[in-house]
């Protein structure tokens, strides 16, 4: 079970605009950018098919990403704050490293959205964790070990 979790549902635009920051988290640098954004295009579509009422297309979405701004008065729940936080952290480690540049730009993200930098790492560490979770059942240990030892 993914370590954070909200019981206010996100609105269409909230969801547009979270898109559009784990877009921009995508395109910080080159490194594995097709697997960051497929990850970002799941999130969108599953929001997108689950809900009613019209909804841009994905593509739409990720030819729109300039002005990207995430604040607390366009999410006034601290758990969808934190959730954010959280799944911008996932979209970094999606090609498997989240970067220094990409780091930069979620804790920037993060500080908008009025989450302490204490928070920041709370849930980034809930992160590594959940994603070494995934791993666990795997017979390789060796493997799972590296990884743990690269996410830090």
């Amino acid at each position: 079970m993914f370590p954070l979790k909200t019981d206010s549902p996100f609105t269409r635009d909230q969801v547009i605009s979270v898109t559009k920051a784990m877009l921009h988290i995508a395109h910080v640098d080159s490194a594995g950018t097709a697997e960051e954004v497929a990850m970002v295009g799941q999130f969108y579509e599953g929001f997108r098919n689950s809900n009613g009422g019209e909804w841009p297309g994905f593509e739409t979405i990720s030819n729109d990403i300039g002005g990207v701004s995430l604040s607390a008065e366009l999410f006034p729940d601290v758990e969808q704050r934190e959730m954010i936080v959280a799944t911008c952290i996932m979209v970094a480690f999606a090609d498997g490293v989240m970067s220094e540049k990409e780091q930069a730009v979620v804790r920037s993200m993060s500080e908008n959205l009025s989450v302490s930098s204490d928070r920041f790492e709370q849930i980034l560490a809930l992160v590594k964790d959940f994603m070494l979770m995934q791993l666990a059942g795997l017979p390789d240990s060796e493997s799972i070990m590296a990884v743990a030892r690269e996410l830090g």
